[in-house]
């Protein structure tokens, strides 16, 4: 791992990362599945769902639109939904050199109101800010541990009738591949394994039926831990969130379309959209 890395950016520090090379000496398997996670997604032994075709409407039976999407407009979301996001390449997740430049003003993310009796936090405002807000809270409860199923339970938390299945969501798909990448068991706690994901960017890509509707993208370091050793990389989601009966939730209808993967702070993360979140 690289040492003595110089302060890019005020208040922030490049992070170490493994490289190919440092393959040989990690001795650790958990860390070894984090990089080929970040790195590739070919020839997977573990092969996700088959997703409906864009614009497709996700309700349980994958046909037609959900009971409820009567006074909404389905045809705005789905377009803003499957709208594809900038492509960046594989490598652009792993730690490198942080850019100046930006892609806008940081984005002020709110706090959640309510906590209790909650697997996800929850109430967060009706902005799109909150809803940034919303998806950070998923993407934190549903990586810990690296398990697929702890990721669908709370995916599933916060969706409404007729929101695209949890076992199509990309994170439960990469969950899986980096549990078999590993060899570890398909699902539950590992001794000795920690994953944690920290939100510092995130992307407004729209909104939809007077703000009620918004596709939000959210980024962060996802970190790996086993045996003491640590690997980062650039890890994060984008949904298409409702917000209803005070909360924002997974809409039903069209999945986001994925999410461009970069480490954060970089000129890729720029590129894609990505603002500071403060």
């Amino acid at each position: 791992m690289p040492g003595n890395t110089p302060d890019l950016e005020p208040g922030r520090r490049r992070r170490a990362g493994l490289t190919l090379g440092g393959f040989a000496v990690v001795a650790v398997v958990v860390l070894v599945a984090l990089v080929a996670f970040l790195l590739g997604r070919g020839t997977d032994p573990v092969q996700p769902t088959t997703p409906p075709a864009p614009g497709t409407p996700a309700g349980p039976a994958g046909q037609a639109p959900p009971p409820d999407s009567a006074g909404w407009d389905v045809t705005a979301e789905t377009a803003l939904a499957t709208r594809p996001m900038l492509e960046l390449p594989e490598v652009a997740a792993q730690p490198h050199e942080l850019t100046t430049a930006t892609a806008g003003p940081p984005l002020s993310v709110p706090e959640p109101t309510q906590t209790t009796g909650r697997w996800v936090p929850g109430g967060f405002p009706a902005t799109p800010e909150g809803a940034v807000g919303q998806l950070a809270a998923l993407t934190t409860a549903g990586f810990e541990g690296g398990d697929p199923q702890v990721y669908s339970q709370a995916y599933q938390s916060i969706a409404l009738p007729g929101a695209p299945p949890a076992d199509r969501a990309r994170l439960t798909t990469d969950l899986q591949r980096f549990r078999a990448r590993a060899g570890l068991p398909a699902t539950g706690p590992v001794n000795g394994l920690t994953v944690t994901w920290q939100l510092t960017n995130a992307l407004i890509k729209g909104t939809a039926d007077d703000g009620r509707y918004a596709v939000v993208c959210v980024l962060g370091e996802l970190t790996v831990t086993g045996n003491g050793q640590s690997v980062s990389g650039g890890g994060g989601d984008c949904q298409a969130l409702r917000y209803v009966a005070g909360n924002w939730q997974i809409s039903p209808g069209a999945a986001a379309a994925p999410a461009p993967l970069a480490w954060p702070g970089t000129a890729e993360a720029v590129a894609a959209g990505y603002r500071a979140v403060g």
